[in-house]
Formats: structure tokens, C-alpha cells, sequence
């Protein structure tokens, strides 16, 4: 009778366990089913293939059918972040890491420092964004025309901090003005003071000594509206 007695206890006790780990399983599931909702519903990832992953282990069983989330720190797109989850007036802090695999732009071949980069220069890889250098550019005609900073390698990812604006306007050089006014138009030539690229406002010093701002157009003149 004693050994029914314990065998009997051991399944009960086996079976709570079993149903209490699945709760627990489901529950995750869930939390990190509502975490990919909102992701995506805040913070569209376009195209991207984004994998959210809960890295912080939920030590108690929770149930919460509107959780309310939002985020501690800045949102950075990719990455580790802290998300705060709110379920019944309760407070979870959460890590997330946000995975996501897409298309990137790295150089096509060896480009030597001070290139006016053309399109020929760049190819489009897909991998991994997350573990990608920040601001690594997503489209080629982000980068196309732009000057490059440092020496790329083949396949190299390329991002805004490698490259400058392909300036039509030099320091110091003699520049063509157009002033515009009603009904009126005076052109004369006048010494940049600064370094400009095309729809860039940039000032200039005339003949006179008079300092002005104006917009670089496409043929590196300065257009001055009055």
C-alpha cells in the first residue's frame, strides 16, 4: 500500500512539473510573440528579415493578455536595447536583441582615398545588419558621387563616416554669383569661405567686402534670392 502511496505521489508530482514547465514555455512564446508585434509595429524594418530575441528569462509565470510596452533607452534599430513590459500594473525589464538580415553596399573593388565614387564601385551583399558597422549605407544612391575618406577594400561595407559630398565649390575660390531680385538679375564674381556641395548653403565674400549666403547649383554657381 505504502509504495501505490508514493508512486501515486511522484506522478502527481511529475505531472505538476510537466504542466507548470509548459505554462512557463507557452507564456514565453507569448511574451516574445507580442515583443515581435510591436516591434514591428512601432519601428517598420521594410524588407528586412528581423528575428527578435528575448534575452532576459522570465522567472515567474506571467499572464497578460494586453501587455504594454515601451522602450528605457533610445531605440538604436539593431541591437541589444532595455524594454519595459507593463502587465497587470507589474513591471518586467527586459533585454531584446534585434537581429536582421538585408541588403548593404560595400565596395566593388579597391578604391584608393579620394575617389568620386561611381556606381561600378559598389555591389550589394546581403548579411547580417546588426553586426554591421553604424550608419552603413543601404542604397546606392546614398553613395554614389560621394568622395571617400579612407582606402576601401573589396567587399568592404561602406558607411556615412567614410565618405564626404563631392564639393563643387572650393575655400577660396572664385565663384560665380547670380543674385535675384523682382523682376531683376545681377551676376558678378565674388571668393567662397567655405567648402560646398550641390543645394548646400555656403557664404561668400564680394569684391566690396561684403559677406553673403547663397545655394550652390548643379554648375557650382551661387544663387543669392532676394
Amino acid at each position: 500500500m505504502k509504495v501505490m502511496i508514493y508512486f501515486f505521489l511522484l506522478f502527481i508530482s511529475f505531472t505538476v512539473s510537466s504542466v507548470s514547465f509548459a505554462v512557463q514555455k507557452f507564456n514565453f512564446f507569448n511574451v516574445t510573440k507580442q515583443l515581435n508585434d510591436f516591434f514591428k509595429k512601432e519601428y517598420p524594418f521594410n524588407k528586412d528579415d528581423i528575428s527578435i530575441i528575448l534575452r532576459t528569462p522570465l522567472k515567474k509565470n506571467i499572464s497578460c493578455k494586453k501587455p504594454i510596452f515601451s522602450l528605457v533607452s533610445n531605440f538604436h534599430t539593431l541591437g541589444l536595447m532595455d524594454v519595459l513590459l507593463i502587465c497587470n500594473k507589474k513591471h518586467y525589464y527586459l533585454t531584446v536583441e534585434i537581429q536582421a538580415k538585408g541588403e548593404y553596399i560595400a565596395a566593388n573593388r579597391k578604391i584608393p582615398r579620394g575617389t568620386k565614387i561611381q556606381e561600378s564601385d559598389l555591389k550589394i551583399l546581403t548579411g547580417r545588419l546588426d553586426i554591421l558597422p553604424n550608419n552603413t549605407y543601404r542604397k546606392k544612391k546614398d553613395v554614389i558621387n560621394r568622395i571617400n575618406l579612407c582606402d576601401f577594400s573589396p567587399l568592404q561595407p561602406i558607411t556615412s563616416f567614410m565618405t564626404r559630398p563631392f564639393w563643387l565649390v572650393k575655400v577660396n575660390q572664385q565663384v560665380t554669383v547670380i543674385i535675384n531680385g523682382n523682376n531683376f538679375s545681377v551676376v558678378s564674381k565674388a571668393k567662397s569661405l567655405s567648402n560646398g556641395s550641390k543645394n548646400e548653403n555656403i557664404r561668400v565674400k564680394t569684391k566690396n567686402g561684403k559677406i553673403i549666403n547663397g545655394i550652390i547649383n548643379e554648375k557650382g554657381e551661387i544663387i543669392v534670392s532676394l
